[in-house]
């Protein structure tokens, strides 16, 4: 690549900076780092290996020494505390590059190659890569049975495949939920024995601020989750294991074969955001929640279709689903596109076409039940074809500053 051509890529990626922070980003999967945990995902400690801290500075586990990162061992440890405070877990593991990643230590760590693992159907919200984690690790795979009629779990049926197919993992890979998941139901049904995973990707924040359920506390074993949804911090992954034998156990695996760097600046990034949620956490997700309802009755009072929950709310997570025509669909989205508006589209739980809202990052950045109104009218004018993209302007130009989290701005170059 010539120099031109490579000045002009980086012109054009600055153009897509800029025009990324004018889009109006409802979609269910993103957010927003804070000030502070945003400055340590650029930082010259992303050029480094982290190994702990050492002692004098120097990590030494004989032959093998290299330089200790002391500072960063003590956020990761306050993390870490913070964490198991907030889930009730005894072991954590913060060192998972991705949700998948995540997804893929806990399968491997917990299992072995001929088991049989039971995870969530792709049309009842379960995740697309896990059954092809599963084939390619020589782990057999069936499927939970999902009640679509009553948006949950049928406990009974579901121990009955699992039995039947002598089972190891209860998988709970579940992406496109509005309620909470009947663990509670699915322990008792299936017994002592099994190994239960809630993959709380999706709702990682809303559990860490105590606003949708206890899954530890329901039955569970273990919790995973990506990072960067409704709990706001860098694109990585984290696990986190009620019981410290099965846990320490699992991480001498993931630690011993499946990851090498943590990414360090990431890890500094995710240590402080989750130090965030500690402090700012149960008044962020009740917010979510909120603004989910808010949003879900403004669109239903405009005339739209929108999905409820088993109890009778439009969402206890940070998901609305907004129903539409099929036929449309193209005509749709390219009106939210041209209006500056990401959202996504599915046909999951039922086959029938909707947009999936997210509230996050939107209550992220400070919005409040006011401004759902608000986006449900933008959203309407929207979707019938109407310019809205100097709504969307100004409804971004009021919300620049990342709220629930540690407002602190930092130097480039620190004190010697």
């Amino acid at each position: 690549m010539n120099q031109k051509k490579l000045n002009r890529i980086i012109q054009d990626l600055l153009k897509l900076e800029y025009k990324n922070s004018q889009v109006l980003h409802l979609t269910a999967y993103e957010n927003q780092l804070s000030e502070v945990a945003n400055y340590f995902v650029g930082s010259k400690l992303s050029e480094r290996y982290y190994f702990g801290g050492g002692k004098n500075n120097i990590v030494d586990m004989n032959p093998f020494n290299c330089l200790g990162l002391p500072a960063v061992e003590e956020i990761v440890l306050e993390a870490e505390k913070a964490l198991k405070e907030m889930l009730g877990g005894s072991v954590v593991v913060l060192n998972c590059l991705s949700g998948v990643h995540s997804m893929m230590c806990t399968i491997l760590s917990v299992s072995n190659p001929g088991d049989c693992i039971m995870t969530v159907h792709h049309d009842d919200g379960g995740h697309f890569a896990t059954p092809g984690i599963l084939e390619r690790t020589g782990r057999k795979n069936v499927f939970a049975k999902y009640d679509l009629k009553n948006l949950e779990f049928d406990a009974k049926s579901t121990a009955k495949i699992f039995k039947k197919n002598n089972c190891k993992v209860l998988y709970l890979d579940v992406s496109y939920y509005i309620n909470a998941i009947n663990i509670t139901d699915l322990r008792r049904e299936l017994g002592e024995q099994a190994i239960i995973v809630f993959d709380a990707s999706h709702t990682i924040g809303l559990l860490m601020g105590g606003q949708l359920q206890s899954p530890f506390n329901e039955g569970a074993d273990i919790i995973c989750a990506n990072t960067h949804k409704t709990l706001p911090g860098p694109q990585k992954g984290l696990i986190v294991f009620k019981e410290k034998t099965l846990g320490e156990r699992a991480k001498a695996i993931i630690s011993g074969s499946l990851y090498s760097s943590s990414h360090t600046h990431h890890l500094i990034a995710l240590a402080i955001t989750i130090l965030e949620m500690k402090k700012f956490g149960k008044a962020y997700a009740s917010q979510i929640i909120k603004n989910s309802n808010m949003l879900g009755k403004t669109l239903t009072d405009l005339g739209y279709q929108v999905r409820k929950n088993n109890a009778g709310r439009y969402s206890d997570t940070h998901q609305v689903h907004l129903f539409i025509d099929k036929n449309k669909r193209e005509e749709i989205y390219m009106n939210l596109v041209r209006n500056n508006i990401s959202t996504n589209f599915d046909n999951r739980m039922g086959g029938k076409l909707f947009v999936r809202l997210g509230t996050q990052e939107v209550t992220r950045r400070g919005m409040k039940e006011k401004e759902m109104i608000r986006i449900a009218l933008i959203l309407d004018k929207a979707i019938q074809g109407k310019d809205v993209k100097s709504n969307i302007t100004s409804l971004n130009n009021r919300f620049t500053k990342i709220e629930y989290g540690f407002d602190v701005r930092y130097p480039k170059n620190a004190e010697k």
